[in-house]
Order: structure tokens, then sequence, then C-alpha cells
């Protein structure tokens, strides 16, 4: 084969390929939306019931398991599902839906420890509390601070939140 007709043969095949490979990603972005409105809105559909508009994931780490489950879990424990990644062998049992809806938010990056607020009628907000609490081992308190400050706001603004006992926080009526 010369030259010229590897050029024409992979120009071909580009020309070939090209629109099925934008057609796949056409289809797969798509189906991706539609997966994660399915999995959000099964989530408001079974939680919003018992006022839980939040998935909390944490796990055992030294760096603020302890810190958590002193500061956090007890303001939001009513409104929240918790799930410890350290524990995520049983998930696939009890939380397998929970897990991916976990999943579709969380990603792949900086994903635990996570808050995932899911409120009826507004759009899915993501804490991600991994560089505040990174930052607070060295001693910066501010980030964790302000990460702690969103999540406990979103779920305490009345316009915001789901509707049914709202988050009660210490020092405000």
């Amino acid at each position: 084969m010369t030259v010229k007709l590897k050029r024409i043969l992979i120009s071909a095949l580009w020309v070939v390929l090209l629109p099925v490979l934008v057609v796949y990603a056409i289809v797969y972005i798509f189906l991706w939306f539609v997966w994660g409105y399915a999995i959000t809105y099964w989530f408001r559909w079974k939680y919003s019931r018992n006022a839980r508009d939040v998935l909390f994931v944490y796990s055992n780490s030294p760096n603020w398991q302890k810190y958590i489950e002193e500061h956090i879990l007890p303001r939001i424990r009513e409104r929240a599902l918790v799930l410890n990644w350290s524990e995520r062998k049983q998930w696939a049992q009890q939380f397998r839906w929970e897990a991916r809806v976990f999943r579709y938010y969380a990603g792949s990056r900086e994903f635990n420890p996570i808050a995932i607020v899911i409120r009826l009628w507004r759009p899915v907000r993501v804490i991600r509390f991994f560089k505040p609490f990174r930052d607070f081992k060295h001693g910066k308190e501010e980030a964790l601070r302000n990460a702690e400050a969103e999540l406990f706001d979103l779920l305490q603004d009345p316009n915001l939140a789901s509707g049914r006992d709202r988050l009660r926080l210490p020092g405000k009526a």
C-alpha cells in the first residue's frame, strides 16, 4: 500500500467514525443526565416524607471522624441520611440506591467527607469537606467554618429547606 492510499483510507475512516463518535457522546451525555435526574427524583421521593434532604458521607479517618461526630452530625442528624465510607461494603445490601446517588454527585475527587443536599424543587448542592479538613489539620480553620456555614445555612433557610422540622441552630430562635 502506498502512503497516499493509507492517507485516503484513514481520512475515509475518520469521515465514517467521527459522526458515530459524536452521536455516541451525545447519547451518553443525555443518558448520564437522565440517570442523575432519576436517582435524584428517587432520593427526593423516598426521603422527603421523613424531611431528610441531606446525604452525608464520611469515614473513620482520624483527621475528621471525631470532629464530624461531635460538631456536624448532631446538628444535621434529623435531616440527614448518614453513610460511613469505611463501611461501604455493607452499602450494597442496605443502601444500594443511596450509594448510587453518592457516586453520581461525589465523583472521584475529594468525595469524602461530603454533604449532598437534595431539596425539593431546588438544585442539588454538593459541599466537599476534604480540603477544609486538610487545612484544618494544619491549623487553618476558615475553610472548614465556611463549609459548615454553607451546609447549616442551606438547612436553616426556610426558602431552601424541605419545609418540615427545620434545623434549630444553637443561639438562634
